[in-house]
């Protein structure tokens, strides 16, 4: 009976953590369909060729080739090139089918099997992409900024990011390179307390060994390029898949447009963005005066070509590594579980 509650309890908590993301992503459906002529943006969508959404998964395809490059230099090359594309693929599909952005653990967890490493080492190469991800969002939205009329909120917005991320990189740089004595500090918590060092301490030495690809100047700097060439890639993509519909279409209209994208998805969501990326490009196109209808059909076309390439790649990837979606989202939930019960502890 005692089991049967505890089933019942986590089934539970895993609904009510469901609920803001859902709840958020409906918001956003309901007020596309409040103020979006739907029937006009599936006209459309009727009327675009095939090869539109061929274009898109091309692009999509290329973003990953090149996103791949850069964090496998952040991962120290120990990777191959082929496998690091897979997993990052895998951890792409399984954010757009499951919730609590569990792609990024699951990345930490099959890389972390191929390479025999704690999977927090994995996590650590992951966070450091994450923050070359916001360094490089915020650097275009000032450069973008000042051909958008009264937006001066995002231009704060976009200095106190960039600020923080260079702050984060800084400290985070000075732990690196003082790896030894703050490890030593650790091993010193450790010995205090025997739950910690058996169960704790392993994973945050692990994580600061992940960070020492930061020592090495050529895995920094191909890391930081791969991550901003798979940025360029989507901007083109953006922009040149915009001129398509919009033909007097400004070169920066796509980019500004993606950027809005990646921060509005960055939020909790149903599984792929459900509805925040469609309210997202819609939003963001809405201050170049663009119908509300060609920017929705347009997001569409992006989210349904990227989802289904991704798809196809996680998929591939999934079932020649012996997993199913089944046992794979109770695994990641215990991983995500256990790792917060180590962050809370450990602070």
């Amino acid at each position: 009976m005692s089991s049967e509650k505890s089933i019942l309890s986590g089934k539970l908590n895993v609904f009510l953590r469901w609920m803001p993301g859902f709840l958020l992503s409906f918001i956003a459906i309901f007020a596309l369909f409040k103020l979006v002529p739907i029937d006009k943006a599936v006209d459309v969508l009727r009327n675009t060729p095939i090869t539109y959404y061929l274009f898109s998964a091309f692009f999509t395809f290329l973003f990953l080739l090149v996103r791949t490059i850069g964090w496998r230099a952040l991962l120290g090359f120990r990777s191959t090139y082929k496998e690091t594309f897979l997993k990052l693929s895998l951890g792409y599909f399984i954010n757009n089918i499951f919730p609590f952005r569990l792609g990024e653990i699951s990345r930490a967890i099959f890389m972390g099997a191929y390479l025999k490493v704690n999977p927090g080492q994995i996590l650590s190469s992951i966070f450091i992409e994450r923050v070359f991800d916001l360094i490089i969002l915020a650097f275009f939205l000032l450069i973008m900024l000042p051909f958008v009329v009264g937006m001066a909120w995002i231009k704060t917005t976009a200095w106190l990011i960039l600020g923080i991320m260079i702050i984060g990189l800084i400290v985070m740089f000075f732990i690196i390179r003082n790896s030894s004595k703050v490890e030593s500090i650790l091993n010193r918590i450790g010995k205090k307390s025997n739950f910690l060092n058996r169960l704790i301490i392993p994973f945050f030495i692990s994580l600061l060994e992940g960070f020492n690809s930061l020592k090495s100047p050529k895995q920094f700097i191909i890391g930081f390029l791969g991550v901003l060439g798979s940025w360029l890639v989507s901007f083109v993509q953006f922009s040149i898949f915009l001129s398509l519909f919009i033909s007097n279409s400004e070169w920066w209209w796509g980019a500004f447009a993606n950027t809005i994208l990646a921060l509005g998805v960055a939020i909790p969501s149903a599984p792929a963005g459900l509805g925040i990326y469609e309210s997202s490009v819609v939003a963001g196109l809405k201050l170049f005066n663009i119908n509300e209808s060609i920017a929705l059909a347009f997001a569409l076309i992006m989210h349904i070509s990227q989802f289904i390439l991704i798809a196809a790649l996680g998929l591939y990837a999934l079932m020649r590594d012996g997993y199913s979606l089944r046992t794979l989202f109770s695994q990641l939930i215990k991983f995500k579980e256990q790792l917060s019960v180590e962050r809370k502890i450990g602070d």
